[in-house]
């Protein structure tokens, strides 16, 4: 029988045949692959297309390797991330609290110090912010959650850092984040109050706490009832004095359990209808760091994973030299747990 030879197997080019058809050196080759240095995005464009016609491919090993050196020559100019936020070590409830707290043991265990520093109240400070970030040889900035949400494209030049947010809070600039599923944990709390009986599940979330999680809150709660709840209750978002719209809402509606975002906005409505905490309905908490509180359930969000996270995030985004705006900045989102 007669063997029908194979084809012959292709190898992909190597660095140097790609640096020699697009005409410049190997070094360039590798940064522009890597995104790293000053390339012109026209050579870089050229390069990627000559990499992916000759059939180049990097080795992970090797890459691998050249990122452990580089990161070992540049680890002195790399030493201090700083986290950015503009509510007062006083203001900073139990969840950024437990962020930091993350954020800072990952620093470390990656060879970083970390501290905190606040954001300028007006226009006029921050230029001096500009300044002492630059003077201190500051590469990385955590974007930590902030009074209210906010934009912060005008604060900084943010083509001198790599940052990453660790909150729905920043509206801008766009960069990447690490932040919690809010719609996931939300969806879990309302299957699982929905598993222990309750038909008729209400949330009540100020509005600005709804637009820090990207509307997740109410977008769980909606979805929930839509198409999983028996006696679906549209979600009641606050803003001011909402007294009479809670009497209101509770009146028409009348849930058996209500979701609210953190102990002190379910004490504030338990005392508006007249209830106790732990009576009936009973709440449950989107936000209940550290287990539970007053016998009060809720969803852990793991602030002290989410900093670590963002942390790792941000060390490797400086160790890889990537600073500025991306075009696409990716999304990290880590889901809680229930905690009772």
């Amino acid at each position: 029988m007669k063997r029908v030879p194979r084809p012959e197997k292709k190898t992909g080019a190597t660095l140097r045949q790609v640096a020699a058809a697009a005409g410049v050196s190997q070094m360039t080759v590798s940064r522009a692959r890597g995104g790293r240095g000053r390339i012109a995005e026209a050579t870089r464009r050229r390069i990627a297309q000559l990499a992916a016609e000759l059939g180049y491919r990097p080795d992970p090993q090797i890459t691998k390797l050249m990122h452990h050196l580089r990161a070992r020559r540049a680890g002195r100019f790399q030493s201090v991330l700083v986290g950015l936020t503009n509510r007062r070590p006083d203001e900073r409830e139990a969840y950024t609290r437990a962020l930091i707290e993350g954020a800072q043991l990952q620093a470390s265990a990656r060879g970083y110090g970390f501290e905190v520093m606040p954001l300028p109240a007006e226009p006029d400070g921050r230029a001096g912010l500009q300044r002492m970030l630059r003077s201190r040889g500051v590469e990385g900035l955590l974007l930590l959650p902030l009074r209210s949400p906010s934009d912060l494209s005008e604060v900084l030049d943010w083509r001198e850092f790599s940052t990453v947010a660790a909150s729905a809070s920043i509206t801008g600039p766009a960069v990447p984040r690490v932040i919690p599923h809010h719609f996931a944990n939300t969806l879990l709390l309302c299957r699982t109050l929905a598993a222990r009986g309750h038909r008729r599940i209400g949330l009540v979330i100020p509005a600005d706490h709804d637009l820090r999680s990207a509307h997740g809150f109410t977008a769980a709660v909606t979805w929930h009832g839509l198409n999983e709840a028996p006696s679906p209750i549209p979600p009641l978002v606050t803003r001011g004095d909402f007294t009479a719209a809670l009497r209101s809402w509770h009146t028409r509606h009348r849930p058996d359990v209500i979701i609210t975002h953190e102990l002190g906005s379910a004490r504030e409505c338990a005392r508006i209808l007249g209830r106790r905490l732990g009576g009936s309905p009973p709440f449950v908490l989107t936000s209940l760091p550290g287990g539970g509180a007053s016998g009060v359930a809720g969803i852990d969000e793991r602030p002290g994973a989410i900093g670590a996270a963002a942390v790792d995030l941000l060390a490797n985004l400086v160790e890889r030299r990537l600073k500025g705006l991306p075009e696409s900045p990716t999304s990290t989102l880590l889901t809680g747990q229930l905690s009772e």
